[in-house]
């Protein structure tokens, strides 16, 4: 019987079909969504995901649930209940159909599966076959000592041990991801074909990366933690730990990429001083096994010390270079994916649910809480005053908000507008508002400004006629005159009046003022 199966794996080479028989469907965690809505509406028989994508789709997919699920395998039970996916892992169990068959592995069982056990198995069975803190019987575990003040001396032994002994299927653990990228252009420049395995790379970017180290294409991959759990890669040889992890439960799953399944395998630690305490329980838990020291000619660091020295220029180029392809590509991104939104006028249109944490869920309650107290306080206190007390409160506001209307208009500037044409009653008004309508500075026309810049009254002669008593040019009345705008009119407002004695004491103040 053929089944189908959709993946939604994290780091997993998930596309490459496992057998002829069986039809699989893929995507992982950051790729296309409607492609892996497509998938599962084709109704696939097994689907593999992690858990914050299954709920993803749980909420937003149509016609989607596990209500007719018949087993639900958590792989890495440990890792479920860290504090990342304890809410996820809740939600989903919540979401499962009650008559499954729940399986939960793990190569360290832990107390804390016990409740991910009593949450969600029914008369659960335990099945060990070997201690939590056991490795590989065919693991041989070497060990090499990093002295006090020569912490700087990691690199050099770790490019020593890749480029004269462990050439081929060898994975470098580092701590972090700035250390993974340096060692990958490191062991580059000396002539490794080497790739990287970290968070800040794309999901495409992964893929490749173990795609080639399991077809042998790139012999030796640098990562972080991130390739410490669930990859099952066939004919690793060597692991090489540049930095101890914090735990033994993380060293045990770091090992364990290599001798798997009944093969044998090496593993290489790098141990400082600080990391002593857990090279103890690491010998503790492997009583009955025979642990190596390993040493480093002191001769053979020196030399690669010196021609690691020579490189750094390079290895910051280098770095740089992808730091800046790096931002290209986002940006490119960013821009095919609001094209296809525009596009397709998919933008905005779908607005996605997804699972809040208990803690989110917690201070979201405690602030909807707290605005109801206050609104219920300031209801009380209402309810609780006079009519008096509530018409002064009215009286007081009133004047707040005119003191608040005073300061606004004090400092407001004159506005010019065009005067009436004498006309009186409703005549008057209806060409006053279309005066106001249609009026602006550039329509008021310029006025023949007197000595001061002062348009001179007019009077009427018996004919009715109006004359001028002095000045030329189009008489206006008083407030045009006054809010005028005309260069003269400014000029006359800025220097004053043109009186000769005013215009020789203000020549002189102004001599004055130079002089000081």
């Amino acid at each position: 019987m053929k089944s189908k199966t959709f993946s939604f794996e994290y780091y997993h080479s998930c596309h490459e079909k496992r057998s002829n028989q069986r039809e699989t469907g893929t995507n992982c965690r950051g790729l296309d969504l409607k492609a892996q809505e497509a998938a599962l509406r084709s109704g696939p028989d097994v689907v593999v995901a992690t858990p914050g994508r299954l709920i993803d789709h749980l909420h937003n997919s149509p016609n989607f649930n596990l209500g007719s699920i018949e087993v639900l395998v958590l792989d890495e039970a440990d890792r479920m209940l860290e504090e990342a996916f304890r809410d996820q892992m809740n939600e989903l169990i919540r979401l499962c159909a009650e008559n499954r068959q729940t399986l939960l592995f793990s190569a360290t069982m832990t107390e804390e599966i016990d409740e991910l056990a009593s949450m969600s198995l029914q008369r659960p069975v335990k099945i060990f076959i070997n201690e939590n803190t056991d490795t590989a019987l065919k693991l041989r575990q070497e060990f090499i000592r990093i002295r006090a003040g020569r912490e700087t001396d990691r690199e050099s032994m770790v490019a020593a041990l890749v480029t004269r002994t462990f050439q081929t299927n060898t994975i470098v653990f580092v701590r972090t991801k700035k250390d993974c990228q340096r060692m990958q252009i490191l062991l580059g420049l000396l002539g490794i074909k080497v790739g990287q395995m970290q968070s800040s790379l794309t999901q495409g970017q992964r893929i490749e990366s173990l795609s080639k180290f399991k077809k042998g294409e790139i012999d030796v991959l640098v990562s972080t933690d991130l390739a410490s759990r669930g990859l099952d890669i066939e004919g690793v040889q060597t692991v090489i730990n540049m930095n101890m992890p914090k735990s033994i439960k993380q060293y045990i799953h770091r090992v364990g990429r290599t001798a798997r399944a009944g093969k044998a395998g090496r593993s290489i630690s790098l141990v400082g001083e600080e990391e002593r305490k857990l090279l103890k329980e690491i010998v503790n838990s492997n009583a009955d096994r025979t642990l190596k020291q390993r040493l480093v000619a002191p001769e053979v660091v020196e030399a690669y010390r010196r021609r690691i020295d020579d490189l750094e220029e390079t290895i910051q180029q280098i770095d740089e270079e992808d730091r800046a392809e790096k931002e290209l590509r986002i940006a490119e991104s960013s821009m095919a994916k609001t094209q296809h939104a525009l596009e397709t006028g998919e933008a905005g249109n779908e607005r996605r649910v997804w699972l809040m944490k208990e803690s989110q869920v917690e201070k979201q309650r405690k602030r909807e809480e707290k605005r109801q107290m206050k609104i219920d306080a300031r209801k009380k206190a209402h309810a609780s005053k006079s009519s008096e007390e509530i018409a002064i409160e009215h009286e007081a506001a009133f004047h707040v908000r005119a003191a608040k209307r005073a300061r606004h208009t004090k400092n407001r500037k004159i506005r010019a507008v065009v005067e009436s044409t004498g006309k009186s009653g409703a005549g008057r008004q209806q060409n006053q508002k279309k005066a106001n309508a249609k009026s602006s500075l550039r329509d008021i026309p310029l006025v023949n400004a007197g000595a001061r810049g002062v348009q001179k009254p007019q009077q009427k002669n018996g004919s009715g006629l109006k004359k001028k008593i002095g000045g030329g040019g189009k008489g206006k009345g008083f407030t045009s005159a006054l809010a005028s705008v005309s260069r003269k009119s400014v000029k006359a407002a800025r220097h004053g009046p043109e009186d000769p004695k005013f215009q020789k004491a203000r020549v002189a103040h102004r001599m004055k003022t130079k002089k000081h």
